[in-house]
């Protein structure tokens, strides 16, 4: 859910959203003569459990709903004593149709499937979070934090209740992988791993997604991400040594004599899987080889893959 929103508009939107829900909108009751056990957490959960807390945001939520009905829900969800640092809730109605986020009111009234649901590296999680069951289900997107001004990586929680969908997220400046995929189906895994690589590119720029995927905090258990330039040398990798090689040397070639690299350096745009053996599985010792299952997909000049080994 992202309209472009930078640093820089972020004191004409929280200006905005002050005059919006005290005079532009509609009549909103005085929240504090609400039954405030409505407002108590079903439990009690520290900010520190991030995720847990968010969960327990959305609940609220929803028995707001339940005991106040729909008009001092959304009336209480678009007012700015409903924000509680980094967290807000959102509320999409039986349309898909936005009607309720204090954070950013301007956006009220947008389609779930428009604009409001692409985050500006071109993601469009306004689909995923439209998917959203009575069991709930998370949805991983950048969007801007009221709190740093910033466009962050928000994992946000969000269910669908009496036609509704609510929601409220937690941020974070570099990305965990949620993927909603199971590492029990690696393929799918990797090419979901890769493209969450290829959305950090986009969102942080080249020099800082070099030196993020270089890092060990990138790496995944098996999974870890590979940047090759212009020049086909590798620039991106946790493992130091490999950095600065040329794939077309021996780097390219596995212990059976097949140049995987040549595969490797026709990735376009819409990927492509390469297999060879390798020894680098971050799970292993470095002295077994594995075939390894390459997804390999150009973008920004660069080409960034990632794998898994059987």
């Amino acid at each position: 859910m992202s309209r472009r929103l930078f640093p820089g508009r972020l004191a004409v939107v929280l200006a905005a959203a002050a005059l919006f829900v005290s005079g532009c909108y509609h009549y909103m009751p005085r929240h504090g003569k609400m039954d405030g056990s409505v407002h108590k957490p079903s439990r009690q959960v520290s900010k520190a459990d991030r995720a847990g807390y968010t969960v327990a945001m959305v609940e609220k939520a929803q028995r707001l709903y339940d005991a106040k009905g729909r008009e001092a829900t959304v009336a209480y969800y678009n007012s700015p004593e409903s924000i509680d640092g980094e967290w807000y809730v959102f509320i999409f109605d039986e349309n898909e149709k936005l009607i309720a986020l204090a954070a950013n009111p301007d956006m009220l009234g947008e389609d779930l499937r428009g604009e409001v649901g692409v985050d500006f590296t071109g993601y469009r999680h306004g689909e995923e979070i439209a998917g959203a069951t009575e069991e709930g289900k998370w949805v991983d997107y950048f969007f801007l934090n009221p709190v740093s001004g910033n466009q962050e990586y928000k994992h946000s929680w969000v269910v669908r209740h009496d036609g509704l969908i609510f929601g409220s997220g937690w941020y974070q400046v570099l990305p965990t992988l949620n993927l909603g995929v199971s590492k029990e189906k690696p393929a799918e895994y990797t090419v979901a791993f890769v493209d969450q690589a290829v959305r950090y590119f986009k969102a942080y720029g080249r020099e800082e997604a070099i030196a993020y995927f270089s890092s060990s905090e990138s790496v995944d258990g098996e999974w870890y991400v590979f940047i090759i330039d212009e020049n086909d040398l590798i620039i991106a990798h946790p493992h130091p040594d490999i950095i600065g090689l040329d794939l077309k040397g021996d780097l390219g070639v596995d212990s059976t004599g097949n140049r995987f690299s040549d595969l490797m350096l026709s990735a376009t745009e819409d990927g492509l899987w390469v297999e060879y053996l390798s020894a680098s599985n971050p799970t292993k010792d470095g002295t077994e080889e594995q075939v390894k299952h390459a997804w390999m997909v150009r973008y920004g000049g660069v080409i960034i893959g990632s794998g898994w080994y059987e």
